[in-house]
């Protein structure tokens, strides 16, 4: 009776053991999701012979978000949302802007917050930063008297961008490269790819994860699925870019989106690249299909 008892015992505190490890490991990577390095712009638009006004507006949770205005004749705008860890003017961004804007676009950049010159310390993983989008939509058409809008982001900023179809009437269209659908998978297979822990023991975090992130964060994770589903209800069509290597973000997620793409919508892979590297390994097929698009929805 005694050793019944000493296995059922021992057995309650393996359990127990495994649930606080389950608790703190779900901790611990949500608290690393949520926070942002910061990395200001080192560079300006000016030395690619562009000019710009330097803006700034306020969140509805007053966060102050700083960023630049690339004014062309022609006012239809491009925002651009870069990704995690980076800001408006980090890699490529900037010689894409030019590219944007010598279609015959004008062009926003701004920092997300907790980036580059933007306020704040946390990220919002892709959730609260649709007051990003909505604040930067407010102040270009208030500011700017902008009326036709297309949203272009990269990474953790594509995410952002076809999660947020509905916020305007002056959203006309979507460009989304690399972008993830379901965040507490991506943040388990970090871990197994960082860590000693095999992938199927990693994938058992999801729930912790989510579970966490809307404990301590307020963060609905699940509405970050649902809201980019709600694309099949946008009037235009979208353009996806992926790279058919990318690791970061594997192209499935790109792929599991498509299947609620509008009519008419391009998803376009690239082969041989890596993580949001199609404009660098493609750029004149890349800009080829953006202009077709810009003018298509802009027409």
């Amino acid at each position: 009776m005694i050793k019944f008892s000493n296995k059922y015992y021992y057995s309650f505190i393996s359990l127990f053991i495994l649930i606080i490890a389950y608790i703190i490991l779900s901790v611990h990577i949500t608290n690393l999701s949520i926070k942002a390095t910061k990395k200001t712009s080192d560079q300006l638009p000016s030395s690619y012979g562009m000019y710009y006004e330097d803006l700034q507006f306020r969140t509805s949770d007053n966060l102050l978000l700083k960023g630049w205005f690339f004014e062309n004749s022609n006012l239809q705008t491009v925002i651009m949302i870069h990704g995690v860890d980076s800001n408006k003017s980090d890699g490529f961004t900037l010689e894409l802007i030019k590219d944007i804007y010598d279609m015959g676009y004008s062009v926003m950049a701004f920092d997300l917050r907790a980036h580059g010159d933007s306020e704040g310390s946390d990220l919002g993983l892709t959730y609260v930063e649709r007051d990003d989008i909505s604040s930067a939509i407010n102040y270009l058409e208030n500011t700017k008297k902008i009326e036709e809008i297309v949203l272009f982001g990269f990474s953790y900023g594509a995410t952002i961008a076809l999660s947020n179809t509905d916020l305007s009437s002056s959203i006309k269209g979507i460009v989304s490269d690399s972008p993830f659908y379901d965040l507490p998978e991506l943040l388990a297979a970090e871990v197994s790819n960082r860590t000693f822990i095999p992938k199927f023991i990693a994938n058992l975090l999801k729930f912790g994860i989510i579970q966490t992130i809307k404990i301590f964060h307020d963060i609905e994770i699940t509405k970050i699925i649902s809201r980019i589903q709600e694309v099949q209800n946008f009037n235009n069509p979208i353009l996806i870019y992926h790279c058919d290597q990318d690791e970061r973000i594997p192209i499935s997620h790109s792929k599991r989106i498509s299947k609620f793409l509008p009519e008419n919508s391009t998803f376009k892979t690239f082969n041989n690249c890596e993580h949001a590297k199609g404009y660098e390994d493609n750029k004149k097929e890349y800009n080829n299909i953006l202009k077709n698009y810009l003018d298509f929805v802009y027409k």
